[in-house]
């Protein structure tokens, strides 16, 4: 998943919920005061699809208890939902609801979690936004480095001795397909029509990566937030590598 299923307390919780709202394109924030008829009521998350037409809002109550939510959580909860008005409500907790409460909640606009499910219920949009789009942005310059045409490139590579020369050719034949493989990552955002399905897991992402590039391209990380950072920590020093052959990053100088 994205990260860890079991954060180690309700605050970890809180805030892995609001960091996935607000990743994913809404506004949330932890602790939010609302007014209701009987007076103010602070809920754990409270987020706004501002995107939307009717401005849809969530409310989140955040439980990391030991034991599966009673019934009980839940009918406060629709308290709260009523005299807010909003529009969608999550109990995430780390055991689900218990049965009662399951189905409790099926005729009403509350939806009971676990970390792992809202993780998995927004993976796709998570992907699209956040992984996607950060690694081909961190991808930029190496794919300028490998890309088969670039006049630019290829200006400052006319420049350096023989030895050099072929020493980038090497580079360049190294981490061609990866460069040009995470700037492409990004397309879907681009044209829809090429959008792809996310990964089942990571795993399989991993295994078909090492596959088709190699073993220098075999990721260690267990979680995506991770692999992201591992992944664009290799472009980066990719990048820096190429760099070094004129001593600055050739794509910012101004002519």
């Amino acid at each position: 998943m994205i990260d860890p299923p079991l954060p180690e307390d309700w605050r970890e919780l809180q805030r892995g919920v609001c960091r996935l709202f607000n990743e994913i394109g809404l506004t949330a924030d932890v602790e939010v005061t609302l007014t209701t008829p009987r007076g103010a009521v602070t809920v754990d998350v409270f987020a706004v699809d501002n995107q939307s037409v009717d401005k849809i809002q969530y409310i989140v109550e955040c439980k990391n208890w030991s034991s599966a939510i009673p019934q009980s959580v839940v009918h406060s909860f629709t308290t709260v939902m009523h005299e807010t008005g909003a529009n969608i409500g999550f109990i995430v907790s780390k055991h689900g609801l218990q049965a009662g409460a399951i189905q409790y909640t099926d005729s009403t606009n509350i939806i009971g979690l676990t970390y792992y499910d809202i993780q998995k219920r927004y993976f796709s949009v998570w992907w699209q936004k956040v992984f996607c789009s950060k690694v081909a942005d961190a991808a930029e310059y190496v794919n300028q480095y490998v890309e088969p045409i670039n006049s630019r490139r290829e200006r400052f590579v006319s420049d350096l001795p023989a030895h050099q020369v072929a020493e980038f050719r090497e580079l360049q034949r190294r981490y061609a397909a990866f460069g040009m493989l995470m700037w492409l990552m990004d397309i879907g955002n681009v044209v829809a029509q090429y959008r792809g399905n996310p990964p089942p897991d990571i795993d399989h992402y991993k295994s078909n990566l090492q596959d088709a590039l190699g073993l220098e391209f075999a990721f260690r990380s267990e979680l995506f937030r991770d692999l992201l950072a591992e992944m664009c920590l290799k472009l980066q020093e990719i990048e820096q590598q190429f760099h070094a052959f004129f001593g600055e990053n050739i794509f910012l100088r101004e002519f």
